[in-house]
């Protein structure tokens, strides 16, 4: 993936505010990287921008052969169900639903087109988590909760994942498990991981650490 140049502007009745001003922001396929920076430094930007739920102001932003911010808001609807896996800092499982089945709503909206059980198994298994596969959320602790998170967002292949703080709210052993997780799940379906954490810890984990500096908010011109 690479981002070149990009600007992103935020309007304002004053003129807009510059949220992200990044000359060059690249991680090769397969590559996992930490992003860590202060607060206000866009980080959240980056990681809406990679996602494609933000289009830059100016500049590129290229995932693989796909370049995000020529796309129009159906196409890039389109990408991130067949492409991209994401990881929050809550874990967004749905409550009703044992984790198996929600492994399997991921699928689903995916379209992925595998056999949801036996893809489920096939993760779970691969992840550790095997054993949670018919407990309900609620039953489960806040790193088993994370994990199953990790396993929602790898299960239908994506070639890119998006962490953002995934860890932010477990003690430390309970984020080593889920750091872990994080990497070993990548490298199962070969994706690219981008993880936004304050946790310099963490980031030590990922290897890789792209640091981004604050950004001016002085208003921009129109």
């Amino acid at each position: 993936m690479s981002v070149r140049d990009v600007l992103v502007d935020h309007p304002a009745p004053e003129g807009a505010v510059r949220a992200l001003d990044l000359a060059s922001f690249d991680v090769k396929a397969g590559d996992a990287v930490a992003v860590m920076g202060p607060s206000g430094s866009g980080k959240s930007t980056l990681l809406s921008l990679l996602a494609g739920l933000t289009t830059p102001t100016a500049g590129t932003v290229k995932v693989g052969a796909t370049e995000l911010s020529s796309l129009s808001g159906s196409a890039r609807t389109a990408f991130r169900r067949r492409h991209l896996g994401m990881v929050y800092q809550a874990d967004n499982l749905l409550p009703h639903l044992t984790v198996e089945e929600n492994v399997a709503l991921a699928l689903a909206v995916a379209d992925s087109g595998a056999n949801a059980t036996a893809r489920c198994t096939e993760v779970l298994t691969e992840l550790g988590v095997d054993e949670l596969a018919s407990r309900y959320p609620d039953q489960l602790s806040g790193g088993q909760r994370q994990r199953v998170g990790v396993a929602r967002a790898v299960a239908p292949r994506p070639s890119l994942v998006l962490a953002d703080e995934p860890t932010g709210s477990l003690d430390d052993v309970a984020a080593r498990a889920v750091v872990r997780t994080l990497l070993e799940a990548t490298r199962f379906v070969g994706a690219t991981l981008v993880l936004v954490t304050h946790d310099p810890a963490v980031a030590t984990s990922i290897g890789t650490t792209f640091h981004l500096r604050p950004q001016r908010h002085d208003r921009q011109d129109r």
